[in-house]
């Protein structure tokens, strides 16, 4: 799991997020990523008790 953002600083803006998952992949694991692999997207407020919501628009994955 990569942490994007956390705090309060953007609460109620619209974000936008650049990656190359990939370079993240390697990062975290030391090696390249398999040629086939599943992105999930979360957000948690388990420890806060408050509610969590994102709304997520359009997500592009390329070669």
């Amino acid at each position: 799991m990569i942490t994007l953002q956390m705090g309060s600083n953007n609460l109620g803006r619209w974000q936008i997020e650049d990656i190359t998952i990939t370079d993240d992949y390697k990062r975290a694991f030391g090696m390249d990523p398999p040629p086939m692999a599943s992105i999930t997207i979360m957000n948690d407020s388990g420890n806060t008790g408050e509610e969590s919501v994102s709304t997520i628009d359009y997500i592009e994955v390329y070669r």
